[in-house]
């Protein structure tokens, strides 16, 4: 008579707790990524000088342009110009202290990392969020800084502006009192002052995204040249003239809001862009790890290929991570500020992830571990009533050479009998059903069996391996044993191409 007798059977508490502390001897193998994050560091730096390229051009283009305005206007857009270069004078001066001071950490950051790396894993990721943390802060610290200084610009730039429209009304009020004269000069005053503002516009449609940072502003502005154009015609030139310094006044409070908006999705996005290099390098650098279980001269390490373990969980997760750094450059362009803040808190929520996978393959090596050691225990008690493992090679194996599958034991006895004791995983850690099926040529004993099974499962239980019922009232039995078990070089072989 051949049967099945299995039990779903979990580690106890005090069990798991032990194996989950093995998370102090969890560590990377590969021990430069201080290096690598450095490395990305440098490289951002260099990429954010390349972007800050095409401001200081437009900044020099801009001063150009102003020498040729016929208006009172000039003098003004001067001292603007003059400003606005001081300010990303500043602001560069204030990346390149950031820098410095970033680069002056390295060294002290490089030590806590290495540092942190021996001690294990979970020391590690902790101590690189707080390393990425740092970095974070110090972009936040520029932005909330030049928002700051673009209040004191504006202020600036308002006080000068009352002192222009002094200027423009007192030309208005020294145009001779001859009537005809009068009228053309006016007219020439009003055309100029258009034709500048004019030129101003296109400026700023030119050389701004504006239709990135203040959508549809600049169209509406326009419209107070068309209507300053029309009363030109009409000859209506004294409201053409504040209709005019209406839209100039509203044009340069728009490029300043402009010039604010843009440094500030400069350094949004180069955190960003960081913070996702970082990560995927940190990825890259934690593939291998390696696990030591026990303690003292009974511990052992085991090398952990970590994708391997959670089923190719680590190479779907960098391949996310590389879509996000693929959309943050290939729409750098058209992403506004919100998109870039939106695409930062996915790429922090993510940041958590690496450690739940690594945790999740070194509980899948401890769990494969943890399969050997009950089946070592089933022999101990199948020997004790008169079985043998014959070849432990070729008699002790998992299922398709996989470690992370079930794991297969056949004993025999001296009448031929076969007992074949499959321990295969459960979705919780810890947790396994223990399927043991017996093979006879001929009629055994059902109470045998039964006593047999009971006394592995009993013997599992005092090691702490138990199933839900203490008496062990839920063991299931089934009539016929699983066959596909039997032979183990197929079982062996199983599932691989």
């Amino acid at each position: 008579m051949s049967g099945e007798k299995r039990r779903y059977v979990s580690v106890e508490e005090q069990e798991l707790r032990r194996l989950k502390e093995q998370e102090s001897r969890l560590r990377s193998v590969q021990q430069d990524l201080p290096e690598r994050l450095n490395a990305v560091r440098e490289q951002a730096r260099q990429e954010f000088q390349q972007r800050f390229a095409p401001l200081e051009q437009r900044a020099q283009r801009q001063e150009q342009e102003s020498q040729r305005l016929k208006s009172s206007l000039a003098d003004l857009e001067r001292n603007t110009q003059k400003r606005l270069q001081q300010q990303r004078q500043e602001f560069q001066a204030a990346v390149r202290d950031s820098e410095k001071r970033q680069q002056q950490a390295l060294k002290q950051e490089t030590n806590r990392l290495e540092t942190a790396m021996r001690q294990g894993f979970k020391e590690q990721r902790q101590e690189y969020l707080k390393i990425t943390q740092q970095q974070r802060q110090e972009y936040t610290r520029l932005i909330t800084e030049q928002d700051q200084k673009f209040t004191q610009l504006i202020i600036e730039e308002r006080n000068e502006r009352k002192q222009g429209q002094r200027i423009l009304q007192q030309q208005i009020d020294h145009v001779v009192n001859d009537l005809k004269q009068e009228c053309q000069q006016k007219s020439q005053l009003a055309q100029d002052f258009l034709a500048d503002v004019e030129a101003i516009w296109q400026q700023i449609d030119r050389e701004y995204q504006h239709q990135k940072f203040a959508p549809g502003r600049l169209t509406e502005l326009h419209r107070g040249l068309e209507l300053a154009r029309t009363n030109i015609e009409n000859g209506v030139m004294e409201a053409a003239i504040a209709t005019t310094q209406k839209t100039y006044l509203e044009l340069v409070d728009l490029r300043l809001e402009l010039e604010q908006k843009e440094q500030e999705w400069l350094l949004l996005y180069q955190a960003a862009l960081e913070d996702l290099k970082s990560l995927i390098t940190e990825v890259q650098a934690n593939r291998n790890c390696e696990v030591e279980v026990g303690q003292g001269d009974d511990a052992e390490t085991f090398k952990l290929e970590v994708d391997y373990w959670v089923k190719g969980r680590l190479t779907e997760y960098e391949q996310q991570l590389k879509q996000l750094e693929t959309q943050l450059k290939t729409e750098s362009e058209t992403l506004t500020t919100e998109q870039i803040k939106q695409l930062s808190d996915q790429i922090l929520a993510q940041q958590p992830i690496l450690g739940e996978i690594v945790e999740q393959a070194k509980l899948s090596i401890l769990g494969s571990q943890l399969r050997v050691e009950i089946a070592d225990r089933v022999v101990d008690v199948l020997e004790s009533l008169g079985y043998r493992l014959l070849d432990p090679e070729f008699d002790a194996v998992y299922e398709g050479s996989d470690q992370r599958n079930a794991f297969v034991v056949k004993v025999k006895n001296v009448a031929g009998d076969e007992v074949v004791t499959v321990i295969s995983p459960e979705a919780e850690f810890g947790a396994n059903s223990v399927s043991i099926n017996t093979f006879s040529q001929t009629l055994i004993d059902e109470n045998s069996v039964d006593q047999q099974a009971k006394s592995i499962f009993k013997a599992l239980q005092q090691e702490g391996v138990q199933g839900k019922d203490p008496d062990l009232k839920d063991v299931e039995c089934h009539e016929k044993p699983q066959t596909q078990y039997q032979n183990l070089e197929e079982v062996k072989q199983r599932n691989q191409t």
